[in-house]
């Protein structure tokens, strides 16, 4: 992914990151920050990603939920430590589906996402004002879209197979819940219940194997996740 506007120079955006403010010249002034950088796998370059890339980030992910007032409303430290997970969980995805020299998304998907994105805001001026503020150009926009739509592809064809659930352990489940006479209605709630906790166990795995291969670290102490209790 390229990366234009904010980010001027790569070498001062690290040393503004890694430098407490106090240690800045009088009258200096930090025009970035580094929140984090990925190396993947652990032995490549590295790859930082800015504040203000990931408030970006942030802000398309809400806006694309439905979330329409995450396009100008700021963000809180809780809101980007979860931006930040799932930036890095992206961008290792839509990584390993080029390592695998998986098929690009079309262009015409990428339109028809783009358009619904535009149609999440009240008329055309809100969505540019939204471009504007957040000095987003919509080709960056898009290709942020794009990666979204590769790594949903990507993960759709990884777990639709390991989804799937038997009768056997639908009859199971609904047995263990005290249904000895379940409605086909039940069956299908049932069988969907448990395709979806499936599913998001195989997606967590996934994540955390790619993970697993790259160096990650966060630059910002306090988008740190916090240690499981």
């Amino acid at each position: 992914m390229d990366y234009h506007g904010p980010m001027r120079s790569l070498g001062l955006a690290l040393l503004l990151a890694a430098a407490p403010v106090a240690a800045l010249p009088a009258g200096g002034v930090v025009v970035e920050r580094v929140v984090a950088v990925v190396r993947n796998p652990a032995s490549a370059a590295p790859r930082p990603l800015t504040l203000t890339r990931l408030d970006e980030e942030a802000r398309v992910a809400l806006i694309g939920q439905g979330a329409v007032q995450a396009a100008f409303a700021p963000l809180d430290t809780a809101a980007r430590r979860a931006a930040l997970r799932w930036v890095l969980d992206q961008w290792l995805v839509a990584e390993e589906a080029n390592r695998l020299k998986l098929d690009e998304v079309s262009r015409e998907e990428v339109q028809r996402a783009l358009e619904g994105f535009r149609q999440r805001f009240p008329d055309e001026e809100s969505y540019q004002r939204f471009l504007a503020t957040s000095e987003l150009p919509e080709g960056e926009l898009q290709s942020i879209l794009a990666r979204g739509l590769r790594v949903q592809r990507f993960l759709d064809n990884r777990l639709v197979r390991g989804a799937r659930v038997s009768d056997e352990e639908v009859s199971r489940w609904l047995a263990g819940q005290g249904s000895a006479a379940p409605t086909p209605a039940e069956r299908d709630a049932a069988r969907s219940r448990l395709s979806s906790e499936r599913a998001q166990g195989q997606a967590k795995q996934i994540l955390a194997d790619l993970r697993s291969r790259a160096d990650i670290r966060v630059l910002m102490p306090e988008l740190r996740e916090e240690p499981a209790r």
